[in-house]
């Protein structure tokens, strides 16, 4: 079972709507949906809000995902990655500012 078709069954057994779990996670209604049906995947703060708000524990979440499993790695690698994306960037800028100082 997806994470999505998890999140939906998970509300529906506590007889909640999507603008209340919306309300109570701090997204839109659409975010919840977009969950639900496997458009995109919570961040983990939200997935531990969902995961107290329904009484299930992270593993049982988002085991048996693989697309939800790949996506926190990616998250993951991105977060890693950041600083070195913005360190490169303030380098080029420098980079662009001394060549034209330079050439001059």
């Amino acid at each position: 079972m997806t994470l999505g078709a998890k999140l939906k069954q998970a509300r529906a057994d506590h007889q909640l709507t999507q603008q209340a779990v919306a309300t109570q996670v701090a997204v839109s209604r659409q975010t919840i949906s977009s969950w639900e049906t496997g458009k995109s995947f919570p961040d983990i703060d939200s997935l531990v809000t969902l995961s107290n708000l329904y009484g299930l524990s992270l593993d049982i979440l988002i085991k048996e995902d693989t697309g939800m499993l790949d996506y926190l790695r990616k998250s993951e690698i991105l977060r890693k990655l950041r600083p070195i994306y913005q360190s490169m960037q303030i380098l080029n800028f420098l980079f662009l500012i001394i060549l034209t100082f330079f050439s001059s």
